[in-house]
């Protein structure tokens, strides 16, 4: 259904007001209307009495059974917000409503995981049946008996009562549908209770014998209401009982998931309706929801007036969280278990629910700080296995979305019993480990930052909200916004003016884009290839000849590492993004190394093997990137590789991307430089396993090409032999022998010749210039490939200028050992140097100081501005009608296939 449609109906906007162009989505069909009310009041269970489905439907019982009977078919949860008129007009309590929604299931062979989320948890709360449960049941319906028509007897496994749940004082009794046979079943002091209910109406179960409440609900005569009022403010402290199943997309479920990432305990219900813009009836049932499966604790709940008449059994009542179940499954993360006592939850660091604010939090009001990070992050620290209670707050940082400074204390308790722990490990747990270790590092020093604490808030749960939604709520709440990184490729980071944003300017920094964007403004750059969606790989391409290793990154996803000859592979994923594939690697993988900044121009940032050193200020690359980026005001870091062959740059770089064409000046320049560069530079990784020697070739010096020139990609084996032979012939040190003495009798046949055609020559003809040289010099096999070049002291009589002419052509041609690969903005979790100078940075430096993040907002939108012109120019020819790229939006896919070589972007010519 039209949205359009879906939000006039839920503005009960009549027929006859209805705007002429929703009309014409509807056909002009007033009879299309009324069916669209009528599905879109089912589906979002709406209250038939006050909405525009009443006119349409004039049958109010046989409304409300196709509400349940739409409900239980989409696995909904149970209406509550519609109880009254439920459980009273249809006598379908909660735990008869799941019982049949279990039964369903189970007769139909579905998984558990097939129930929505809150579902799950509710049905576990409820008749306490969770994964193992559930399974057990499944296993004994197929092995038990059938009916006479073949049907399962499921309903004599499922329970026949509901379970003792939680109930707070404060919530209210509901009198269901009572019946005659009924009331023969009830002692008198239940019968009185009944009389009570039904002549004063609903009563606050804290005033009411709770052993009396318990034994009436177990039977189904009454329902509980969690009142929930405008003025109320609730706690949501780590998840216990949730269930981690899968996401319906509902209308209410999407609205409780944005108000779990929206919701303060120093903001009313009522505030927060309008930062969302929502019903606050709607918001009022979503927090009614959370306080009644245990996920949030209403606070301020029982003035001191209350406490004195609230009924003596209610007192030395358990917290909800501190009830002992069995932990059904480990994505039922109830930890309750093994901590039988408040005592013991607070000497091991958790934190539980209080019924009202302590004195801390109070005083921490104001605005915080908001550590974004993405589900990554939550990921590592559920599957490392490094604490039960760390998972707890895990999964709240997952589901909710956030994790508030109120709960900071009992998260830094658990990293810190991880710290002790054993820090040996490789691989998947030592990663887990470092980013345990790192987080509470890290958590501890943004947490001083302002007064009010830190939010640790995760990417993800704020996309839940409209862009509106989500700028009001942030600049109500937050003061300074700081992102993990690297996000994830699939994460769309969030684009912040105010509050600043110490993280990626825009969600295009976050992209492929942005690499291609530094390479060419930079000049520095592996040899990369950007290949649109569709594009078919029939052969390693031209520029990744010599490389055994190549970096493969499709759209949206993390790179990865691959041999070069198994290029077809990338076939595959072009088929349905596009894939930008780099050099990385001659003869092993490449080599990277981590440059946090802002850089500290007194240390020197040093690679493990100190031959690495590197003055990192002093580098070409970083004095480019400086143009562009603000590196003092910023805070990330960049990541350098060493892919075995020098970057050489760019010495004319232009900012501006022109497809198809380069002005003939510089290409002019260009070739100059690059004609210098065949003659003179080698490759240091290239050597022949034996050089043989004679008499007369012990001067001549035999040089590699660049090794890009080399093919590593395998032809097809022959017959003759069953693997395939090396494109370049080196197959083994016979033959590399055997080629040297060719090479060797060649070299002696042309040192006659040209000594009797020198005696014979005018001394004036010795005089060569600097274009003869290179024509003596160079040996192409083709118009790109220069197989061999050769020099010999014998070919040149002016040594001494010769050597002058190389000397000072080496000099400016030497390049860079390491090139730029990467930039991310944030604070890493992964590398503890990394991570404590950029967090020193914005504690010690004034990274965090007001006039620092103005000069950064200013330099974000500078960034953020070329950024989007040079994606626009990228996707365009010269001539084309250019459409520039939006801001906030997610980044285009190219539609040319570019290639970043000799320090700028071109287009690909497809070899």
């Amino acid at each position: 259904m039209n949205s359009e449609i879906e939000e006039n109906i839920r503005k009960k906007i009549h027929w006859d007001h209805l705007p002429t162009h929703v009309k014409q989505l509807l056909g002009n069909s007033q009879k299309e209307y009324d069916r669209s009310i009528v599905s879109f009041s089912i589906k979002n269970q709406l209250r038939y009495r006050g909405n525009l489905v009443r006119n349409v439907l004039k049958n109010e019982r046989r409304y409300y059974e196709r509400v349940v009977a739409c409900s239980r078919e989409r696995l909904m949860l149970f209406p509550y917000h519609l109880a009254d008129m439920i459980v009273k007009g249809l006598r379908i309590t909660p735990f008869s409503y799941y019982i049949s929604v279990v039964e369903r299931l189970i007769q139909a062979d579905k998984s558990y995981d097939t129930l929505p989320n809150f579902t799950a948890a509710d049905c576990l709360r409820l008749l306490g049946i969770g994964r193992n449960e559930y399974i057990e049941l499944m296993n004994k319906s197929r092995s038990g008996r059938r009916s006479l028509f073949g049907r399962r007897n499921v309903r004599a496994l499922l329970p026949s009562v509901p379970l003792e749940i939680h109930m707070e004082p404060w919530w209210r009794l509901e009198v269901g549908l009572i019946l005659e046979d009924d009331i023969k079943m009830v002692t008198l002091s239940e019968k009185e209770l009944i009389d009570k209910l039904i002549d004063l109406g609903s009563q606050t179960a804290g005033d009411l014998d709770f052993n009396i409440v318990k034994t009436l609900y177990r039977k189904g005569l009454v329902y509980l209401d969690v009142p929930i009022t405008g003025a109320d403010r609730v706690q949501v402290p780590p998840l216990q009982g949730f269930v981690m199943n899968r996401i319906l997309g509902d209308y209410f479920e999407t609205l409780l998931y944005k108000i779990f990432v929206s919701i303060d305990e120093h903001m009313t219900v009522s505030e927060l309706a309008a930062v969302l813009q929502v019903d606050v009836e709607l918001v009022k049932q979503a927090v009614s929801l959370y306080c009644r499966l245990g996920f949030a604790n209403k606070l301020n709940a029982d003035p001191e007036w209350d406490l004195a008449k609230r009924h003596p059994s209610w007192n030395n009542r358990t917290s909800p969280r501190l009830i002992k179940t069995t932990p059904i499954t480990p994505l039922t993360l109830d930890l309750s278990a093994s901590q039988p006592s408040s005592t013991i939850d607070i000497k091991e660091g958790s934190t539980p629910i209080q019924d009202s604010p302590t004195t801390t939090s109070l005083s921490r009001s104001g605005q915080r700080v908001a550590f974004l990070f993405d589900s990554t992050l939550t990921a590592f620290l559920m599957m490392g296995n490094l604490s039960p209670g760390l998972k707890s707050h895990a999964v709240t940082m997952f589901e909710v979305g956030k994790l508030s400074d109120e709960c900071l204390d009992g998260l830094i308790a658990e990293l810190d019993k991880v710290s002790v722990l054993d820090a040996e490990g490789e691989g998947e747990a030592r990663r887990y480990f470092d980013h345990a270790v790192i987080l509470r590092s890290t958590v501890l020093v943004l947490r001083n930052l302002v007064p009010a604490g830190l939010d640790l808030v995760r990417c993800e749960s704020l996309h839940s909200l409209d862009a509106a939604s989500c700028t009001r709520l942030l600049n109500k709440k937050y003061k300074l916004l700081v992102s993990m990184t690297p996000l994830s490729r699939e994460v769309h980071p969030i684009s912040s003016v105010s509050p600043p944003h110490l993280g990626p300017a825009i969600p295009e920094i976050n992209s492929i884009w942005f690499k291609l964007f530094i390479y060419h403004m930079t000049g520095y750059g592996p040899p990369s290839l950007l290949l649109v969606k569709g594009t078919v790989l029939k052969q390693l391409p031209r520029m990744f000849l010599g490389f055994s290793y190549l970096l493969v990154t499709a759209w949206r996803h993390e790179p990865a590492i691959i041999p070069s000859a198994s290029i077809s592979h990338v076939n595959s994923t072009l088929r349905y993004s596009a894939v930008l594939i780099q050099a990385y690697g001659v003869h092993t993988a490449a080599t990277t190394q981590f440059v946090p900044f802002p850089l500290n121009y007194n240390d020197n940032k040093k690679n493990i093997d100190s031959k690495f050193s590197t003055n990192w200020q002093k580098h070409s690359i970083v004095k480019n990137l400086t143009e562009i980026i603000d590196l003092e005001h910023s805070c990330g870091y960049l990541t350098m590789v060493c892919i075995g062959v020098r970057d050489l740059g760019c010495e004319y770089r232009d900012p501006t991307v022109t497809l198809g064409s380069v002005s003939n000046q510089q290409q002019n320049k260009e070739n100059q430089v690059k004609n210098h560069q065949a003659v003179c530079i080698s490759n240091e990784n290239f050597h022949f396993p034996e050089k043989r020697k004679t008499e007369d070739s012990s001067s001549t010096m035999l040089q590699s090409p660049v090794e890009t020139h080399f093919a590593i990609t395998p032809p097809p084996a022959t017959q003759q032999s069953k693997s395939p032979s090396p494109a370049n012939g080196f197959t083994c040190p016979e033959s590399t022998n055997l080629l040297c003495e060719e090479l060797d009798q060649l070299e002696q046949n042309e040192k006659s010749k040209k000594s009797v055609d020198l005696k014979q020559a005018p001394p004036e003809s010795l005089d060569l210039d600097m274009n003869s040289f290179e024509n003596l010099l160079m040996s192409p096999v083709d118009e790109n490939i220069n197989m061999f070049t050769r020099v010999s002291e014998m070919d040149i009589l002016d040594l001494t200028k010769v050597s002058t002419v190389q000397n000072h052509m080496e000099n400016e041609s030497h390049g860079e050992e390491w090139t730029i690969l990467d930039c991310n903005f944030g604070v890493p979790l992964f590398d503890v140097d990394a991570n404590t100078k950029i967090c020193h940075a914005i504690a010690s430096m004034g990274l965090a100081k007001s006039e620092s993040l103005e000069k950064l907002t200013e330099s974000n939108k500078k960034l953020s501005d070329k950024l989007l012109n040079f994606i626009s120019q990228c996707q365009y020819f010269p001539g084309e009608t250019r459409t520039l790229t939006r801001k906030g939006r997610a980044a285009p896919q190219p539609r040319i296939s570019l290639i970043f070589d000799n320090g700028r972007i071109n287009v690909w010519n497809g070899k």
